[in-house]
């Protein structure tokens, strides 16, 4: 009798055990549930997100590209509210179209408050940042708006819990780029130098000035400053041995100068990794340098940028035949070297040179030249080559890889960058 009375009891115990555990894991299945459909909406919530952070640093690139203290904001405005516009989110299911003149800012600096283009209060060549915010609304909830169902949950409350809001925004600005810019020289256009086209891999030859008052002679280029009032031979070598002309001028800019300015060569030549009596400067990634002799027919490039994966220096007059003034660098030098003879030109129309005592034209256009070799000493311009590979903007052409940002320190044109 007393074993049936404990077999009943531990019978009744593992009853009350089994509907234990089965409570137990209804309770995790929902908590699990609940877990899953919380991944899921957050999970949602930071797609979106990501792909609203596409648009406002797309709207914030495109706005900032036209920051260049003279360009109406309403440019800038309006190329910034396209490029977001261009892009959707949810999944790549929306179009993001929010983006209005509310939602694109600028300021001077990144800690200073942002102001839209009719309430700016900064002059137009103090501004420097453009800032775009996006925003997608009634994103609905997958799980978390279930909540909004138990007792007690105001209406107000449900409703918040029903959908979800995500935005993003962006701040760009402009800086330098991680290529080289304009060298001090202008490109005769191909009719103003009495041809009909240059070829791709031509050789480009100096005008000579003999007087040395602007009235130039025969050939396809010649010194130029590149921003007024700079027309002296120092400001032009500090652009050779610097970083060049970054800030482009526009078309219609009235450039120019006279006389062949001989003591250009060390500058010029510390692209090559050539330095003398001090002269100093950033070579390219090689110094190998081309002659009539070993490529008649021009066509340089091709060659070039294997010499440059391998940071050929400079072969040396003995081997060249030039006779430069300076000691070429190592090979170890040019692995530090930069983009530094693929360089940009402005074209113009060298007629207006044929008036004595003319020494201003207007840029027309941008070409994409190599500096194909060294000056010799005493800066005999006539003994150097620019190989032409067409306009700057050109498709296939190299310089319109130009335009990558840079660090801080970039020697190439402005071009848009992200800081925030």
């Amino acid at each position: 009798m007393r074993r049936v009375m404990q077999s009943r009891k531990y019978g009744a115990a593992r009853r009350r055990e089994r509907g234990a555990v089965a409570i137990i894991v209804a309770l995790s299945l929902v908590a699990l549930i609940g877990f899953v459909g919380l991944v899921l909406d957050l999970g949602k919530l930071y797609v979106t997100k990501s792909e609203l952070q596409n648009s406002a640093d797309a709207c914030a690139l495109a706005a900032a590209r036209d920051l260049t203290g003279a360009t109406p904001l309403s440019v800038s405005e309006a190329a910034g509210i396209a490029a977001a516009h261009a892009n959707s989110a949810f999944f790549q299911s929306t179009a993001v179209s929010a983006v209005t003149d509310s939602t694109v800012l600028y300021s001077d600096s990144t800690s200073d408050t942002f102001e839209s283009k009719d309430s700016i209060t900064y002059s137009l060549a103090n501004i420097k940042y453009a800032q775009c915010t996006t925003q997608l609304t009634g994103i609905a909830n997958w799980f978390v708006q279930v909540f909004g169902a138990l007792p007690g949950m105001s209406a107000a409350n449900a409703a918040k819990l029903a959908s979800s809001s995500v935005s993003a925004a962006a701040v760009a600005t402009v800086g330098a780029a991680q290529t080289t810019c304009a060298i001090p020289v202008f490109v005769c256009t191909p009719a103003s130098a009495g041809v009909s086209s240059y070829t791709i891999g031509q050789w480009l030859t100096s005008k000579v000035d003999s007087q040395g008052n602007g009235t130039y002679g025969g050939g396809n280029f010649g010194w130029a400053n590149l921003t007024p009032g700079n027309s002296g031979a120092s400001s032009l070598g500090s652009l050779l041995s610097g970083a060049g002309q970054c800030s482009l001028p526009a078309n219609g800019t009235q450039i120019g100068t006279t006389g062949n300015k001989s003591s250009l060569d060390k500058d010029w030549n510390t692209r090559f990794g050539i330095y003398a009596g001090g002269s100093t400067g950033v070579t390219d990634f090689t110094g190998y340098a081309y002659t009539t002799a070993s490529n008649p027919n021009g066509n340089a490039y091709p060659d070039f940028v294997q010499e440059r994966t391998k940071y050929a220096p400079y072969q040396g007059d003995n081997v060249t035949g030039y006779k430069t003034q300076g000691s070429p660098s190592a090979q170890s030098v040019y692995k530090a070297g930069a983009d530094r003879r693929l360089v940009l030109a402005p074209m113009v129309d060298c007629t207006g040179f044929t008036n004595p005592g003319t020494h201003q034209v207007p840029v027309n256009g941008w070409a994409c030249v190599l500096m194909v070799n060294p000056m010799q000493q005493g800066g005999d311009i006539n003994a150097v080559f620019l190989e032409y590979l067409g306009l700057s903007n050109s498709a296939g052409s190299p310089c319109a890889t130009q335009g990558a940002p840079g660090a801080g320190t970039g020697a190439g044109p402005l071009v848009p960058v992200l800081v925030q």
